[in-house]
Parts: C-alpha cells; sequence; structure tokens
C-alpha cells in the first residue's frame, strides 16, 4: 500500500456488498475497479481479502506510472494526476468502505446487538479521536454506551497495548461492588461516579456485557 493509499484508507476495510453497485468486477474477497484519470491515465484497483494495491498506467505508452507517489515531485503535470489519483481514491473510499474499527470481537457482537434490538448505531464524533465511538438512545439521544480504543495502561491494566474498552452508565451500588470483586474497571474519560468500564475480549461474557448495557440504557432515559 502507498503512502497516499495509507492515508485515505486508515482504518477503514471494503464493504462488500457495496463493490459491485460502485463498479468493481468480481466475488467474494476479489475485486478489480479502473476509472479514468487525467491526461489518459488508468487507475486500476485491487482487493484480495484485506489487500489493496493501485496502479496506475498510461494509456498511451501502455506503462505504469508512478511519479504522483513521490511528494518531492511537484511539477504541475505531476500534480494534476496526483490530484485526480487522490480524488478517485477518495471517492472510493466514501462509496464502498468501512470503518475497521470495532468490526471484531466482542465490540462487533455489542454493536450488531444493538442494532438489531434498538437500530441505534456505534456514532464517530471525533474526528482527531478515530479509536472513540458512542451509542446512544434514538429516543432522547443520550449517550448509554461508549466504545475506545485505548493503551490498556489508561484503564490500570498492565502494559500499553491497545485494548478495547466499553464504558457504560451504572448505579452507585453496582460501581463499588464491582470495583471491589475486580469484576470492571474505572470509567474511562467519564465521570466514575456514573460509569463503569469494561475491558472486551477479555473475560467477560457477552450476557453479562449485554446486561450492563441494558442497564446503562435504562439509566439513560
Amino acid at each position: 500500500m502507498t503512502a497516499i493509499q495509507d492515508q485515505i484508507f486508515h482504518q477503514l476495510q471494503a464493504d462488500w456488498t457495496k463493490l459491485a453497485a460502485y463498479g468493481f468486477k468480481g466475488a467474494g474477497t476479489d475485486w478489480t475497479y479502473r476509472t479514468a484519470l487525467v491526461h489518459n491515465f488508468i487507475l486500476t484497483v485491487t482487493i484480495h481479502d484485506t489487500a489493496m494495491t493501485t496502479v496506475v498506467t498510461d494509456a498511451d505508452a501502455h506503462t505504469p506510472y508512478v511519479l504522483h507517489l513521490d511528494p518531492a515531485n511537484t511539477g504541475t503535470f505531476v500534480g494534476e494526476v496526483r490530484q485526480s489519483y487522490v480524488a478517485a481514491l477518495k471517492d472510493i473510499a466514501r462509496g464502498c468502505f468501512k470503518r475497521a474499527t470495532f468490526a471484531s470481537g466482542q465490540s462487533a457482537a455489542i454493536v450488531a446487538a444493538l442494532a438489531a434490538e434498538y437500530g441505534e448505531k456505534l456514532e464517530f464524533l471525533w474526528q482527531k479521536f478515530p479509536n472513540n465511538a458512542i451509542i446512544r438512545r434514538a429516543d432522547n439521544r443520550k449517550w448509554y454506551a461508549i466504545l475506545v480504543r485505548i493503551p490498556a495502561s489508561k484503564v490500570g491494566l498492565p502494559g500499553d497495548h491497545l485494548t478495547d474498552v466499553l464504558v457504560v452508565r451504572a448505579d452507585a451500588a453496582t460501581i463499588t461492588a464491582k470495583l471491589k470483586a475486580h469484576t470492571a474497571l474505572p470509567a474511562y474519560h467519564m465521570n466514575k461516579q456514573h460509569w463503569l468500564s469494561y475491558q472486551l475480549n477479555a473475560a467477560h461474557h457477552m450476557a453479562n456485557l449485554m446486561a450492563a448495557i441494558a442497564d446503562s440504557r435504562e439509566l439513560a432515559q
């Protein structure tokens, strides 16, 4: 993946259900898309599983073109090709890619369950914090679940590896009991008197997590 690709598609993954409608040809996890760029160049995008490659070809010379990939090349012609290339990739990202954050494990299971039961979906509100998202009630817009991917040390766990954390509302008695029993963690970035954190993909069963979320949703009335 080129530096330009990496910047545009960072934390995104292909939405297989949208590729064909956009114009990609293929099936399953193997897809190819071609489109014209400026100056008679052709962009070919190939997706195989989670890998993506892009090739720009000079249609007249039938040879690959790579000058647009080097930011040191600043001439007018190469700049126009680069601009066309970037615009095409950004349109592909908007049209048939989705966020990869919280797309697996218990995070994904929680998001899918809440969307199915309440029609309430994950919202990424902060461009500067792409690993932070919230779910709120549709009726009153109050938050009741927060998903974050943060260094473990931020919630008192050993190490600085990234871990998925669920933050929910809870009453004072529940907070006291769970913290004393070490079955939950202090709230991350929220009022610790009214919220609790749970490390995901660890020791918590889904049923217990969903029960904590249900209680949080009730408290958000």
